[in-house]
């Protein structure tokens, strides 16, 4: 599902990532670990084609990354390590919003939003403001945002950073 191959990200003189291999079949869960400026978030963003590498190449469900990033991005749900919530909206109406944004219109947006609501156990704050919700609750939300489409590939970068303990133990579920 994920081909990475000789993958090095440079900023200058700066290497923030240097000849990652590696190869991530299907149905697969990986987790990165390493201490800060091991280069696991340079390769999330190169994943997500948000960054481009400086050599090598990476392969998002046999998509290049680079050269068809458009397709990556259909097959992909990313969820940085900080994604704040748009003042002013309800849980459901920033879910429905990406819904649209992923080409999710009527019936089918408003189940899929009632899917993700109920799959992140968000259905009773549907109708709270979402930049009123606790920092569990709106990783929830993020987390919901990035299952609309229903990716094939999960991204989640440091998906439990400034939770509590019993917020981390409840993202697992």
């Amino acid at each position: 599902m994920i081909q990475i191959e000789h993958l090095t990200k440079r900023y200058g003189k700066l290497v923030a990532l240097n000849d990652l291999t590696m190869e991530i079949p299907a149905g697969e869960t990986l987790g990165l670990i390493g201490p800060n400026g091991a280069g696991k978030t340079t390769t999330i963003k190169i994943l997500a084609t948000l960054l481009h590498a400086t050599s090598g190449s990476a392969k998002v469900d046999s998509y290049c990354v680079r050269r068809r990033a458009s397709r990556v991005r259909g097959v992909l749900g990313y969820m940085p390590d900080f994604c704040g919530v748009y003042d002013d909206m309800r849980v459901r109406e920033y879910l429905s919003f990406f819904a649209a944004t992923y080409g999710l219109h009527g019936k089918k947006a408003g189940g899929m939003v009632d899917d993700v609501l109920s799959l992140t156990d968000l259905t009773g704050k549907a109708d709270a403001m979402a930049d009123s919700l606790s920092r569990g609750m709106q990783q929830r939300l993020q987390l919901a945002r990035v299952l609309l489409h229903d990716p094939k590939v999960l991204l989640l970068d440091e998906p439990a950073s400034g939770l509590d303990p019993r917020a981390r133990v409840e993202m697992r579920m």
